[in-house]
């Protein structure tokens, strides 16, 4: 049997809607584990809010890997190696930040261990609380950071159309600094360095494991899991993401996040 890798989007794909993780998946991902197969964690959330998932899927065990921040943060589950890192220039955050607040668009960055933004609002609380994550304040992010954060995530709690519009905004101005965009979901805007998204970390992950791309699959339902999907032989599309999201994938689930689409794919596609 060849060895099989399958990427898993988090957020609307292996969580429900509870942010839980269902029995039916878990066991199914434990079988292909068991078997010889590898199965990638790989959100759009930082490392440090992905801990609980990784420990409830067993997925801290020798050989095992995920990849965070949509492709910034790759690193070894067992041992807690990183061996691929980047991050946003951060004198870049100062400029990003200011146009936010004139947007009525909440806008915060990492530490190397926290969420760190700038006032402590509803938006701040909805995502630590999300995440699992703490956080940190800080009057002037941009002097409080002596290294490249991993990336800038932007949050509207009632209105897309409100990141859309600031994202419309900073459109020539991000494109001149070469950063990825995109939505994690619809109260998430996220900024990324260039060439860094979930499709770069699945290909530099697939590449360090001698997994060929034959072997490879994925699994998503948002906009950030797009380069993900056009970076394996068998991207998989959850019933439950955008219609517009389809197009994307070889496979469209019949079950939802709620109803154990992942271990669908598994069953049909890795045992």
């Amino acid at each position: 049997m060849e060895k099989k890798i399958l990427f898993l989007d988090l957020d609307g794909t292996l969580l429900n809607d509870k942010k839980e993780i269902t029995e039916e998946n878990l066991a199914a991902i434990d079988k292909a584990i068991e078997v010889g197969h590898a199965v990638v964690v790989t959100t759009g959330r930082p490392r440090g809010g992905i801990i609980a998932q990784i420990k409830a899927l067993k997925m801290d065990r020798p050989g095992c890997y995920a990849i965070a921040a949509n492709g910034a943060t790759i690193y070894d589950t067992h041992t807690g190696e990183v061996i691929y890192e980047n991050g946003v220039p951060k004198e870049y955050l100062r400029y990003a930040f200011d146009e936010a607040y004139k947007y009525g668009v909440f806008p915060q960055t990492y530490t190397r261990e926290a969420v760190l933004a700038e006032c402590d609002t509803p938006e701040l609380q909805y995502y630590c609380n999300l995440v699992k994550m703490s956080y940190e304040i800080a009057e002037d992010v941009s002097a409080v950071l002596d290294y490249d954060p991993i990336k800038m995530l932007f949050i509207h709690l009632d209105d897309r159309n409100k990141l859309e519009a600031f994202r419309a905004h900073m459109e020539s101005w991000y494109q001149e600094r070469k950063l990825e965009v995109f939505f994690s979901c619809d109260r998430h805007l996220e900024w990324l360095p260039e060439g860094v998204n979930k499709g770069s970390g699945v290909r530099f992950l697939s590449e360090y494991l001698g997994i060929s791309y034959e072997n490879t699959l994925a699994a998503g339902d948002a906009e950030n899991d797009i380069s993900m999907l056009q970076a394996v032989a068998t991207p998989c599309v959850m019933k439950n993401a955008r219609p517009e999201m389809y197009k994307y994938g070889k496979y469209i689930t019949e079950r939802d996040n709620n109803h154990s689409g992942v271990a669908e794919i598994i069953e049909r596609f890795m045992l």
